[in-house]
């Protein structure tokens, strides 16, 4: 596990890198407080109804954020990838449990971090206080984009969206995920991909 924790730290400080360069004293008062986890393709990162206390860097793998609703139907928030933070801003600030879940899609590595010592970090270093307001930033940006095609996108718009956003993985996501994502049915999903001339079959199970 050290030699997948130390490749897997490398990675990390790679893509934190691109957001906000991180100098060696900064990375290295930190590094000893990231903890190394595998987990399995299925598994949860996190459940809905429990207290968040981690950000968890996504070094590896794929995973999705969904609600649950009383009638046990699932619909998904958005998806990460390698580098970024799997967590729930609303528990780790106010304590309250978590509404959502974070389910990994395919076997991944997480690095976590306690969200106190993230903060720690951020009044001692201000690489990782800049980086605390960049991830912030991109936070905001995105809900509030993922407002906007919601209220005022065409189906066809959210979905193009969606292929520019997540290009990078989109081909690895089944197509009632991203139907979910888009708050259409898979059927109306396939039709928008017939009219685009996507038609290569994906393995949705």
């Amino acid at each position: 596990m050290d030699e997948i924790k130390s490749a897997s730290l490398m990675r990390l400080r790679n893509c934190l890198q691109a957001v906000v360069p991180l100098s060696d004293d900064a990375w290295s008062a930190a590094a000893g407080m990231f903890s190394c986890k595998r987990h399995s393709a299925g598994e949860h990162v996190i459940f809905a109804g429990e207290v968040v206390t981690d950000l968890h860097f996504l070094t590896s793998g794929l995973a999705r954020y969904y609600y649950l609703d009383e009638k046990g139907r699932e619909f998904n928030k958005s998806f990460s990838t390698t580098g970024q933070v799997l967590s729930s801003m609303l528990s780790l600030v106010t304590g309250e449990p978590s509404r959502f879940s974070v389910q990994v899609m395919d076997a991944s590595y997480c690095l976590s971090l306690r969200y106190h010592d993230f903060l720690v970090l951020a009044e001692s270093y201000r690489d990782w206080e800049r980086l605390r307001l960049c991830l912030l930033e991109q936070l905001v940006l995105k809900k509030e984009q993922r407002e906007a095609d919601l209220l005022i996108s065409s189906a066809t718009e959210r979905y193009l969206r969606f292929l520019e956003e997540f290009d990078h993985m989109a081909e690895r996501i089944p197509n009632y995920h991203i139907a979910s994502y888009l708050g259409i049915t898979e059927v109306a999903l396939s039709r928008i991909r017939r009219r685009l001339g996507l038609t290569r079959v994906k393995a949705n199970r």
